[in-house]
């Protein structure tokens, strides 16, 4: 308190010359037909900015709780699809449908990730607890991300395409020719479609996409877009293909699954032992 009244008695005459200050505008104001109004419209103008400021600060910092929302909608969407279209797979009519019935996927965020290495990594928050496994796929409503790698109880750990490690058997979409795609550990933005023949129709802007050979992938996923093609070279193209995911800001991701993995897996294998052994 003694403080406070020494504050007042240091400040006094500047404390006053406020008080007066606002007095007088109070009586210019309230006295003022032309002033009340200008101070009216000045002192609703402001309020209204303001209000709509704070507004759109909470629109703001909602938009995350909404985007995670839309995620879990879509994932249930489109497991509602796999399992429809599964349902029919037996009617022949529907056999040429883009849609893979024998997929189901989860919904997923990351949480760490590094993107300026040879050996890039990102962790996401599911676990096997949630029905994560290895080798499922991961991707991004942009295009493909990358394959789970470790999986504990609440977290799993993604090799992503820009993982020197990974190789991904991808195809253009239009023509169908298909390779291995395999980053060169340089540009994040950027990967390398190799093994397509020389004579291959291949132009800037061409979609390329997964193959569906591998089972991890569903096939169609959108993986990038033809960036430049190489044709120096004697047997094969050298194609640059520019990602869609966008790797350092990769948030909400769709990890997905196939029912019939180890089926195929396991029958492949014997098929190859069994060629080995005819040789």
């Amino acid at each position: 308190m003694k403080n406070i009244i020494k504050l007042i008695l240091r400040y006094h005459f500047t404390i006053i010359f406020v008080l007066l200050e606002f007095v007088a505008f109070s009586l210019i104001v309230e006295h003022n037909r032309y002033q009340r109004t200008i101070f009216s419209t000045y002192t609703s103008t402001l309020f209204f900015n303001l209000s709509s400021q704070i507004k759109e600060i909470k629109e703001y910092f909602g938009l995350q709780q909404e985007n995670q929302r839309l995620v879990e909608e879509n994932t249930i969407l489109k497991n509602k699809i796999e399992i429809l279209i599964g349902r029919l797979e037996e009617v022949p009519e529907w056999d040429s449908l883009p849609l893979a019935p024998n997929y189901y996927s989860y919904s997923g965020k990351a949480i760490n990730a590094t993107y300026n290495k040879t050996k890039n990594y990102i962790t996401l928050n599911r676990g096997s607890d949630e029905g994560i496994l290895q080798e499922m796929a991961v991707t991004s409503r942009d295009g493909v991300v990358g394959i789970i790698q470790n999986v504990s109880n609440h977290h799993s750990i993604v090799l992503p395409l820009i993982n020197t490690n990974l190789r991904v058997s991808a195809k253009i979409r239009k023509n169908g020719y298909y390779g291995s795609l395999q980053w060169d550990g340089k540009d994040y933005r950027y990967s390398y479609l190799n093994d397509i023949p020389f004579h291959v129709n291949v132009e800037q802007g061409d979609t390329i996409v997964t193959s569906g050979f591998t089972s991890i992938f569903p096939e169609g996923e959108v993986i990038g877009f033809v960036e430049t093609v190489d044709r120096e070279t004697a047997n094969f193209l050298t194609i640059k293909v520019a990602l869609a995911t966008d790797f350092r800001k990769l948030s909400d991701v769709y990890i997905i699954g196939h029912r019939r993995k180890e089926e195929k897996r396991e029958l492949e294998t014997v098929a190859y032992d069994q060629m080995q052994n005819n040789e």
